[in-house]
């Protein structure tokens, strides 16, 4: 399955791809998180409707994983 680039999916694996590499912990998704919202915010050069689109899936993603029991989630 091919995932597009600033799609919920993109930006929810991603997260988990981060999360796997810290043992799932709620501090790893926001992290990651953080990290993804200031580069879109301050390091991403594109149109201004794409920024806020990714800005906006992005939220819709990390928003998934926080309502998922991921805790023992094997990726």
């Amino acid at each position: 399955m091919t995932v597009l680039f600033g799609s919920v999916e993109f930006f929810e694996r991603e997260m988990l791809e981060y999360a796997k590499k810290e043992h799932f912990t709620k501090n790893s998704i926001m992290t990651k998180y953080l990290s993804l919202k200031h580069e879109l915010l301050y390091d991403f050069i594109c149109d201004e409707k794409l920024r806020i689109q990714c800005l906006k899936n992005l939220s819709i993603a990390f928003q998934k994983l926080l309502d998922q029991d991921y805790e023992y989630q094997i990726v």
